[in-house]
């Protein structure tokens, strides 16, 4: 299968804005502290991910689908873990 040009950008960029998230909960996990995370900015950013996964879903746009999909999940994972660590 052949993708566009385009597509492949999209994949790209896609990639890094994504992948974006993963060194902030990786920092949570190790110093088991989320403190100076906004929970605001990530519930937002999550719900921007939702309305653009259904944005890819309409258009049918495979790496729309495919990073949102990673972004929802690295930034609830850091909000989840911003909502469980503010208890200790």
């Amino acid at each position: 299968m052949l993708i566009d040009m385009a597509e492949a950008i999209g994949l790209v960029a896609g990639a890094i804005g994504s992948l974006a998230f993963a060194p902030q909960a990786l920092k949570i996990l190790r110093d088991r502290s989320a403190a100076d995370v906004s929970g605001v900015t990530y519930a937002m950013v999550c719900g921007g991910a939702v309305l653009w996964f259904v944005y890819g879903v309409i258009k049918e746009s495979p790496s729309i689908m495919l990073w949102n999909g990673v972004c929802m999940m690295l930034a609830g994972a850091v909000l989840v873990l911003k909502l469980r660590l503010k208890s200790r």
